[in-house]
């Protein structure tokens, strides 16, 4: 049988109480005691403890009909933070999430990518310069994530496949080296799912497809990412899906990411708004487009519904625009092509539309401190 000290035993109390407080904003010591089943001297300990630590803080007092009104507490959202970036071709976006996974500060800058140290050095500059601006500590930070187009080393050091930003082995540690603080690449996919996953806690298995200008995809089981042997699992953007196809950037013909991508869609349209704006005025070469991408769609969806019995959740930047007309002939078509029943209720719409890949980088820092604030 494991056996544990005194020691240990506070260090979980501790952790109880801090997680109770997250849960439960506004909270009496008297409702953490019961909800708990602590003693009141223990819980006034550790909220002594928590609040020394700049880790939470009182919030007034509750209401009362008789008696002494109650102090309340609450978790000092902002005592830290997690960076996340989302790295593109000439773009990056910064945010500052605090620990609910709210984008408390962001930008957006102009940087075109290279794999080179050299563009290392620009980026940390300009984080240095989001911090000092933004007046971040270092202290304070949890760690920095960056989302990116490519398959990631299982420690989040380099790239493994990155075919779509030409950089397969390039390494992080230029970066990782100006700051104190855990530094680490993440696949886009795998941020844009972190962030859904963390709006929809309940959810615990999940095939969730990345419509982004490149298509991606995470496979959750169990409420943990499946990665499979090497790091492939959920590239479903380069599953065939119409054998000799087009032609995919990674060589092959036909793959997913030919047809259900935003690249694959826009046609001679610049950007998603634009395209979207061409379909609503009628244009003829648009709706068919879209047709044409919803009905390719279906097929990915249902493949990969008769491989893992999942919730499906379509999020990235298409999803936006999807219109509940649009949502019901997806359903409708996944229908058609079933082997077994028509209920397509399981395909579901990201709750999360705009930067999910930043604000996915940065959550998995988030997690670790507020499962481990026992270790404070």
């Amino acid at each position: 049988m494991e056996q544990f000290s005194l020691t240990d035993i506070k260090k979980k109390n501790l952790s109880d109480v801090y997680q109770y407080i997250y849960m439960n904003p506004s909270c009496s010591k008297q409702e953490i005691a019961t909800a708990l089943s602590v003693s009141l001297p223990t819980v006034t300990q550790h909220l002594t403890t928590l609040e020394s630590q700049n880790l939470i803080e009182k919030c007034g007092r509750l209401s009362s009909s008789v008696g002494r009104r109650a102090v309340a507490y609450q978790i000092l959202s902002n005592a830290q933070i997690a960076i996340g970036i989302e790295i593109l071709s000439h773009t990056v976006r910064l945010l500052a999430v605090n620990l609910y996974g709210e984008a408390i500060t962001k930008e957006k800058l102009t940087l075109t990518f290279e794999p080179t140290n050299a563009y290392l050095s620009k980026l940390s500059n300009a984080v240095k310069t989001f911090l000092e601006s933004n007046h971040y500590k270092e202290n304070n930070i949890l760690g920095i994530g960056l989302g990116v187009q490519g398959l990631i080393s299982p420690d989040g050091s380099e790239f493994t496949y990155g075919k779509i930003l030409n950089c397969t082995g390039f390494s992080l540690e230029a970066f990782a080296n100006t700051f104190s603080v855990p530094c680490k690449f993440i696949h886009d996919s795998e941020c844009a799912c972190n962030t859904e996953l963390w709006k929809s806690p309940d959810i615990k298995d999940v095939t969730y497809i990345s419509l982004n200008y490149h298509l991606g995809g995470a496979i959750i089981v169990d409420g943990q990412l499946l990665t499979g042997a090497t790091g492939k699992s959920g590239t479903f953007e380069h599953m065939t899906l119409v054998p000799g196809g087009h032609d995919c950037y990674c060589g092959r013909q036909g793959c997913a990411e030919c047809y259900c991508s935003v690249n694959s869609l826009l046609g001679d349209s610049d950007n998603l708004e634009e395209f979207f704006e061409k379909k609503s005025a009628g244009d003829t070469g648009c709706i068919e487009r879209w047709e044409d991408y919803l009905r390719h769609l279906s097929i990915l969806i249902n493949n990969l519904h008769m491989v893992l019995e999942h919730t499906v959740i379509l999020g990235g930047h298409v999803a936006p625009y999807f219109t509940d007309e649009d949502f019901s002939k997806i359903r409708h078509y996944v229908a058609e092509r079933s082997t077994f029943d028509d209920d397509t209720s399981y395909i579901i719409p990201g709750k999360c539309p705009g930067d999910t890949v930043a604000i996915g980088a940065a959550l998995p820092f988030i997690k670790e401190f507020i499962d481990g604030i026992y270790l404070i």
